[in-house]
């Protein structure tokens, strides 16, 4: 076993008064990474040299006995049973989280494998039953505010719909304003939403994996017109760089972008704002990236925002009438297929 072989050698080095060095191999950076067949990897070394390094090194070895016994034992925890285990150690709960990515890395191995349950923030709602293994079912029509996306995604035995379109909605808030507006209660245009509350957790990015997988139906994504609302649709759709070596099961290419466009904030005349540093930084980011530069319409997004330097969020839509998103914005795009 993997784990056996990794702690083995580390009491070797430890017995050898030899230097303790773990090595994880990772995928490289965007500026280098391609999303094909073709994998840039690149090294990253642990050490016990300095403070950090040592802490670092003690934190994997530590989450190792942890999923070891998980393995052996036939259990599972949560990563939050995991940081109040030890919070002293970790210090942040984020502490965790990124150390599980290093040692799926290190294990070559999903994160879902490891024994450790995947908290979700993600909620759904709309024309979907889902069918648990346990024989528990969810019906997520029945619902004023959203579901709760299942915890262990891998045990949905069953997926049923007559939905015509699975929409991915950024925030929370206008999840919640498109309910009540009453889309979901549409003849002719009947969808599933989603909302991963802002960066979507991997629990929730499975789920939209799944769907896509199980139901084959058209996924589109409601973002804002700002580098992290591109971001954001992007992680959907692409994948991540922290977990590219993951991306393969999360990611969903077939999605297409709805709105909100930068080109919108013209077109529209919509209130917007002048972009942070931050989003400077993130923009920069974005037009380094092989899927946004092979991508004709998107890259020209991206630089339409870049020009403007100036962003605008889902919510200004309202400045037209309360429901125009959910009446006009939406239903037009639909009824034109006006998607990226």
């Amino acid at each position: 076993m993997r784990i056996e072989n990794i702690i083995l050698n580390i009491v070797k080095n430890l017995y050898n008064n030899n230097k303790l060095v773990i090595n994880l191999t990772k995928l490289s950076n965007w500026s280098t990474c391609v999303y094909d067949n073709k994998k840039h990897l690149m090294t990253k070394t642990l050490q016990f040299q300095t403070k950090r390094s040592r802490i670092n090194n003690t934190i994997i070895i530590y989450l190792l006995s942890k999923i070891y016994k998980n393995l052996m034992t036939k259990n599972s925890c949560t990563t939050r049973e995991l940081y109040y285990g030890d919070t002293i150690l970790f210090k942040h709960s984020n502490t965790v989280r990124k150390a599980l990515i290093d040692i799926c890395c290190l294990l070559g191995t999903k994160s879902w494998e490891l024994g450790i349950t995947l908290s979700s923030s993600g909620l759904v709602a709309g024309n979907l039953m889902i069918y648990m293994s346990n024989g528990t079912s969810l019906d997520c029509s029945c619902t004023t505010e959203g579901l709760q996306i299942p915890q262990d995604i891998l045990e949905i035995d069953n997926l049923e719909s007559k939905a015509k379109y699975i929409l991915i909605i950024e925030k929370n808030a206008s999840f919640q304003k498109i309910i009540n507006e009453g889309l979901l209660n549409t003849n002719k245009c009947t969808f599933i939403m989603i909302t991963g509350k802002g960066f979507p957790d991997i629990n929730t990015r499975l789920f939209v994996k799944q769907l896509s997988c199980k139901l084959n139906l058209p996924i589109l994504a409601l973002v804002d017109a700002n580098p992290f609302g591109i971001e954001i649709m992007c992680v959907y759709r692409f994948g991540s760089n922290s977990m590219v070596h993951q991306n393969e099961m999360l990611c969903v290419p077939s999605i297409k972008w709805l709105g909100v466009y930068p080109t919108d904030i013209v077109s529209l005349n919509l209130p917007s704002i002048t972009l942070t540093n931050l989003d400077q930084e993130r923009l920069k980011s974005l037009l380094k990236r092989s899927y946004i530069n092979s991508n004709h319409k998107l890259l020209q997004q991206v630089l339409m925002l870049h020009n403007l330097n100036r962003k605008s969020e889902i919510e200004s839509l309202t400045t037209f009438t309360q429901t125009y998103l959910t009446e006009v914005y939406i239903k037009k795009k639909i009824l034109t297929q006006d998607f990226i």
